[in-house]
């Protein structure tokens, strides 16, 4: 074994080591100190009664002991095994405190088991864990931190029956009568706590797809005008949706609480049900890079996404009728007769004199398009979801679509390029189609921007997309 890997196996060991220890240094304590207290309190939905205690499902329970040990080797770099070793550090830390704070205990009997192979597990389970360590559970929330690991590791039938197995770690908790399902539920909103604080470095280093085929020649590009390229990856589509998506998974989570903490109550119970499903779902949509999730083509919601959606929607229409009063006045003119800013209902629109003969250019992933420009002949819709990364291609797509169709403008046409709030998304392609057709600098197609509208955001990460499109059309 060379120099260079024996020091990857080393840290490898030690983080391995450390997180032993670690565990071993809170958990067993606080649960003695839990089971010194003269009462220690249960919390128990009425639903849980209907659990079935299921023998066999403690394999894939006592299989935690087993990735404990091997899941910090499949950490191959060292940013990799740094996140992974700060997420259980403060999972395990925060879940102990709660421990100390607020002590459960499991109050279900477990049934006798007879199969000689589970009574072997289940009386090791009674010898060394207790009723008590209950809401965050670790078991939980240490499954999740593997599956965050491994996920990269492994493609195809591997990776699903992975992903099953875990899955069947963390609810053998409840089968196997050792947690409740608030346990679950803290656990989950811990863990995705720790995935925002933290972000996996393989995140940065492994989502290169989405940049398509062109990533070679536009990063050869970058290089040859002096642009950074040795962080391009973290500037990757995923890596920023990745965030964002742990961010409605935990307001999901945390509203699957309510909902469950609201048992009893039928409105607030399917309410707050409703909506942390509707987190899930975009979540999941961010996390894929999926802008098409609600609109069509034509810019159009479907009635059942209408539906389901609804509470997301509501959200979006106050947060459009709030943000966007700060643009004033609300459509600016970047060229002639080319009017970026949010979007506008059709009140607006006619008081504007834009009503009629429009090219329209629709960024808004999150709203339907108002009638009146949907109905447009030249309508075009390319959804981009809000705050979240940009894939280099369809980028590409866009601003030669807009290109394209200023060229060929007629003289009784005018253009709308629009988002939601009109402070990002419509910005950033004000800037790059400012930058090509005047044949700009990027800083001076930025400045001209700007001082059309003084609202204008523009992140880092969007700053560093714009040089890396500007260096690839060049």
């Amino acid at each position: 074994m060379d120099e260079k890997r024996l020091k990857k196996v080393s840290g490898q060991l030690l983080v391995a080591i450390y997180c032993l220890l670690l565990f071993q240094l809170t958990y067993p304590y606080a649960a003695a100190y839990a089971s010194s207290l003269v009462a220690v309190p249960s919390f128990v939905f009425d639903f849980e009664q209907y659990i079935s205690f299921v023998p066999w499902m403690i394999l894939p329970y006592m299989s935690s002991g087993l990735f404990f040990c091997f899941v910090p080797f499949y950490c191959r770099q060292k940013g990799e095994l740094l996140c992974y070793a700060q997420r259980f550090t403060f999972v395990t830390l925060i879940a102990a405190l709660c421990f100390l704070l607020f002590p459960l205990r499991f109050s279900f009997d477990r049934p006798s088991v007879e199969y000689p192979l589970f009574t072997i597990f289940f009386s090791f389970l009674k010898e060394y864990d207790s009723p008590f360590n209950q809401a965050p559970s670790l078991h939980v929330a240490y499954a999740c931190i593997f599956w965050s690991v491994l996920r990269w590791k492994f493609n195809g039938w591997k990776k699903i029956i992975l992903g099953i197995w875990l899955l069947l770690m963390g609810l053998g908790t409840l089968a196997v009568y050792q947690h409740h399902v608030i346990d679950l539920l803290t656990a989950c909103i811990l863990v995705q706590f720790s995935f925002i604080l933290f972000p996996n470095a393989i995140e940065q280093s492994v989502q290169g797809v989405a940049i398509g085929q062109s990533r070679g020649r536009n990063e050869e590009k970058a290089e040859k005008s002096g642009i950074d390229t040795q962080n391009l990856d973290s500037y990757r589509p995923v890596v920023r949706n990745q965030q964002l998506a742990n961010s409605y998974y935990l307001i999901g989570w945390i509203f699957m609480l309510l909902a469950l903490l609201c048992e009893g109550y039928l409105l607030p119970l399917i309410v707050f049900a409703w909506v942390a499903f509707v987190c899930f779902a975009v979540g999941y949509n961010y996390l894929r890079g999926n802008t098409r999730f609600l609109k069509d083509h034509l810019g159009r919601i479907p009635l059942i996404k209408k539906v389901f959606y609804a509470p997301y929607q509501f959200a979006y229409q106050l947060m459009w009728r709030f943000f966007r009063k700060k643009n004033n006045p609300p459509l600016m003119e970047l060229l002639p007769r080319c009017y970026v800013g949010p979007r506008l209902n059709a009140s607006e629109l006619i008081g504007l004199g834009l009503d009629r003969n429009l090219v329209v250019f629709d960024l808004a992933a999150e709203l339907e398009e108002v009638k009146l420009l949907g109905a447009m002949e030249k309508y075009y819709s390319f959804p981009l979801l809000d705050i979240a990364e940009i894939d280099l291609h369809h980028a590409h797509v866009i601003i030669d679509a807009m290109v394209s169709a200023y060229r060929k403008m007629n003289e009784h046409e005018n253009m709308v390029i629009h988002c939601t709030m009109g402070y990002s998304r419509s910005m950033i392609f004000a800037v790059l189609m400012t930058q090509e057709l005047l044949s700009l600098d990027l800083n001076k197609a930025i400045g001209r921007v700007k001082s059309i509208n003084r609202y204008m955001v523009l992140q880092d990460h969007a700053i560093q997309l714009m040089k890396i499109i500007v260096a690839g059309r060049s």
